[in-house]
């Protein structure tokens, strides 16, 4: 995720990896075409379906399909200027309330182009300008403020098209994951001790987040508009957990979070014997439902929907996710009050592709 600094924001997908800032990829060098998905759903090429011969203006998303599949119709795209190789493609790291979907796409020179679009409503992308190549974007709400990491060691909020870099008190680098509607943002930052996460508040004002356990590297994500906070951190086995929190919690500035239990994952065609190694969770919304993925001893990794009221973890994957080398990619990043959900996938190219996701079959609420 972070080159030299893995262990910020591990949003792993391995086996092979490249490092990038604010994610590790499936390594280009990894071998094509392993084995096609299999998907026991309707499917609509959105390549031939008239779809991509609407005339362009400007910026947008290329449609590549449109799949029912575990109560949600996918609506699989790629950035403006996604690559096509191995690692390369399109990351969806968030979405705001008003169902728009903030991401980059990975050009084959391995550059970041940021965007934010809506394709459940039209194929145009509003590119964000961050400055940097090397800059990421992975939140925003509904009144349209992006945060990230400028490429260059700082958080930024990008708001009516200003950009506002920022490290917390006593920090010498950070990033910011996740924004509510209130302007309140998470990420986390670095010192010379330790890797904690934070919550920027409205005024300016920072809280401190420790994890539970282990070595205090922590990763905040998301804070819905309650305050409720998610995320993971490093626990005592080396591996990623989740963890929950609560601004209303802090005293003196600091909030401790609380574990959340491990999935009990279930088995997953073509991955014989696989069992659990970590799971990350990357979003909450305002009922407490919250998303994520895990990974498993094959390096895996697989979707879930996890709701912080019962524990109740369910599992979801992109139909179109792929084996690529023996290894298929979902990960579920972001997710709406209304319960639409956003993320990316691998294919048997092992190139990544975002989704945005409504519950119901097409045609259908």
């Amino acid at each position: 995720m972070h080159a030299n600094n893995s262990e910020k924001r591990m949003r792993k997908a391995c086996p092979a990896v490249l490092s990038l800032e604010g994610r590790t990829l499936l390594s280009t060098v990894m071998p094509n075409l392993m084995e096609k998905a299999h998907v026991s759903a309707h499917v609509l090429d959105m390549k031939h379906s008239g779809v991509e011969n609407a005339k362009k203006h400007g910026p947008s998303i290329a449609l590549e399909s449109k799949v029912w599949h575990g109560g949600f119709t996918f609506v699989n795209f790629d950035g403006p200027n996604h690559g096509t190789n191995a690692g390369a493609g399109t990351n969806m790291n968030g979405i705001s309330n008003n169902g728009n979907s903030v991401g980059f796409d990975i050009e084959n020179n391995g550059n970041f182009g940021n965007f934010v679009t809506n394709p459940l409503k039209s194929k145009a992308a509003n590119v964000l300008n961050l400055g940097s190549p090397t800059a990421n974007a992975f939140g925003v709400n509904s009144a349209g403020t992006v945060v990230g990491t400028d490429g260059n060691g700082n958080a930024f909020f990008l708001q009516k098209g200003k950009l506002h870099t920022f490290i917390p008190n006593g920090g010498t680098a950070a990033v910011a994951f996740g924004i509510n509607d209130g302007g309140t943002i998470v990420g986390q930052y670095t010192t010379s001790t330790a890797m904690p996460g934070f919550v920027r508040l409205k005024n300016g004002t920072f809280i401190t987040i420790n994890a539970p356990s282990g070595p205090d590297t922590v990763n905040a994500q998301s804070i819905n508009n309650h305050g409720e906070i998610v995320g993971f951190y490093v626990g005592t086995d080396g591996q990623d957990h989740g963890f929950l929190a609560n601004e209303n919690g802090a005293m003196g500035g600091v909030l401790t979070g609380t574990p959340v239990a491990d999935p009990m994952i279930p088995p997953v065609a073509g991955e014989p014997g696989a069992t659990f190694v970590f799971s990350q969770i990357l979003s909450v919304n305002d009922k407490g439902i919250a998303v994520g993925y895990y990974g498993d001893s094959t390096t895996s990794q697989h979707g879930f929907i996890y709701n912080t009221n019962t524990g109740q973890y369910t599992f979801l994957d992109d139909p179109m996710a792929a084996f690529n080398n023996g290894v298929e990619v979902t990960q579920i990043t972001g997710i709406t009050n209304s319960g639409e959900i956003t993320g990316f996938y691998s294919d048997a190219n092992g190139v990544f592709h975002g989704f945005v996701a409504s519950a119901g079959k097409m045609g259908h609420k």
